[in-house]
């Protein structure tokens, strides 16, 4: 016989004016924290993103023109909104009432698992991660409006298990469902969400009574509302005539590829970036946090309710997301944000437990998470690299003549970006270029014609995870090109039939 799982009865909630103090405060600290960042350069994949959403068009080569990216359409669509002005930094303000979502659903989450403390210790948390330089989260990258759309998730299905009548909880699971659903189409690995709705709907169905009725509803609307956005993404492949094959090769089975392709040309890369992920995750306080509730769930109070039975699968699923990405940048991280917050909520009555030894563990957890914070806003502030991207762009914009094209050796789309300048090359990041183009034929190619890009820009070596065989682009460059500046220490190539006026260096 199934053993019964445990009704959760929503616990008391703390008065309103005390909450609403609570998370005005913090929100307004989120606010004023987001806006520092709003004014700085954007980083490599914000300026790429950006810079495909600015020509995205139908009939294009690849899914959104005549660039590619394997990123889905519900991310491409956000930039699109902030390329509707002509301030590159709109994408940093679309990202600050994200991370306010994020800030409230875990208020929210918390507050259902365990209380006023828990809400309170949740939204904190979330602020903390959402805000952390450290994981890159100063950036409106995909991970962090995908985080923000999972934590929204949970607090929807907590909400929809714990609702007190029928129809409040078909309304709250239809809503989960639907975004839910949308977080994948931000960031594919981004599925806990859909996780957490179906756990309540097992767990609740493999009780008796009162509990089986509550899962059995909530699988319903949840699965009506998950179909909404499967709905709209048909509807727009169908539209842009984008075959569906061709959508799944370039959103799903390309990360595969791009896996395999990071792994045999730069495996000391990878791991060497797997080890600035642990070191950048225990700095910010996030993976303390992972690894206390996984050694002490079994003695959290409350652990027996079904949300909080949820929180360790989500976090060995985002561990999973995080190991299956390859290239291990700190955005990657965010995965398991919203189930940390969840856990930190959980937590927090045994914070109050008199002598329990977590009190001492969850301030050392705090206090590294605040001089991890400070440290990593400090560096992130003073190194130089945070703006060679926008030197070089802004430097390319004085000097280029209209029409001008450019190419940058290899990735970093952020520079074109800040140029205003198109590429003739589709593959303005380094993966794509070494996942499709790995004999470098297409770019040898675009090189020798007649749409040649007018400059180069040269971040990394010819042979650079020895793609360059023979020196085949190295030579065809120098014969080809001329440099004709350095800018922030790397070398600027302008065509050889080509004469322009150069701007004066900038200040890197």
């Amino acid at each position: 016989m199934a053993t019964p799982a445990t009704v959760d009865v929503a616990p008391v909630e703390p008065a309103r004016s005390t909450s609403w103090r609570f998370l005005v405060l913090l929100c307004g600290f989120v606010v004023l924290v987001r806006a520092t960042y709003v004014p700085r350069p954007l980083r490599n994949d914000e300026g790429g993103y950006l810079l495909i959403a600015r020509q995205w068009h139908t009939g294009g080569e690849f899914m959104y023109g005549d660039y590619f990216v394997d990123r889905p359409p519900l991310l491409m669509l956000i930039y699109k909104v902030a390329s509707l002005t002509e301030w590159d930094q709109a994408i940093r303000v679309l990202a600050i009432p994200f991370v306010l979502v994020s800030v409230l659903a875990g208020w929210r989450a918390g507050t259902l698992l365990a209380g006023p403390a828990g809400g309170r210790w949740a939204a904190v948390v979330a602020a903390g991660i959402m805000c952390s330089p450290g994981l890159a989260a100063e950036q409106a990258d995909g991970e962090l409006f995908g985080a923000a759309l999972v934590m929204a998730a949970l607090a929807l299905g907590l909400s929809a298990w714990h609702a007190d009548s029928r129809r409040s909880q078909l309304r709250w699971a239809a809503a989960a469902g639907v975004v839910a659903a949308a977080a994948p189409l931000i960031k594919q690995s981004l599925l806990e969400g859909l996780l957490l709705l179906a756990g309540l709907v097992v767990l609740g169905y493999r009780s008796h009574g009162a509990a089986r009725r509550r899962a059995v509803g909530l699988g319903a609307a949840s699965l009506l509302g998950a179909l909404i956005p499967c709905a709209l993404l048909v509807l727009w492949l169908a539209a842009a005539q984008i075959p569906p094959g061709d959508a799944w090769h370039d959103l799903v089975a390309s990360r595969g590829v791009a896996f395999d392709a990071i792994w045999s040309t730069s495996p000391d890369d990878s791991l060497r970036r797997a080890g600035q992920l642990l070191v950048l995750g225990t700095v910010t306080g996030l993976l303390p946090v992972v690894v206390t509730w996984l050694l002490t769930a079994r003695r959290s109070p409350g652990r027996t309710s079904v949300g909080a039975r949820l929180i360790t699968p989500l976090l060995v699923f985002g561990i999973v997301g995080i190991a299956s990405g390859g290239a291990y940048w700190p955005p990657y991280l965010l995965q398991l944000a919203p189930a940390a917050v969840l856990a930190a909520g959980a937590m927090a009555p045994s914070l109050t437990v008199p002598g329990a030894w977590m009190r001492g563990f969850s301030r050392m957890v705090a206090g590294a998470a605040i001089v991890g914070a400070l440290a990593s806003g400090v560096v992130h502030a003073t190194v130089p690299s945070v703006w060679s991207s926008q030197r070089i762009g802004e430097w390319l914009a004085g000097s280029k003549a209209a029409g001008d094209t450019g190419f940058v050796v290899y990735g970093l789309p952020s520079v074109l970006e800040a140029a205003d300048m198109p590429s003739p090359y589709p593959h303005v990041w380094s993966a794509a270029m070494r996942t499709l183009d790995p004999e470098q034929h297409r770019l040898r190619a675009t090189l020798a014609g007649p749409a040649a890009p007018a400059w180069i820009v040269q971040i990394n070596g010819f042979d650079a995870w020895g793609i360059d065989d023979g020196s085949k682009l190295r030579d065809l460059v120098s014969r080809r090109y001329r440099v004709v500046a350095e800018i922030c220490g790397y070398r600027v190539w302008l065509r050889q039939d080509v004469t322009r006026e150069p701007a004066a260096p900038p200040r890197c």
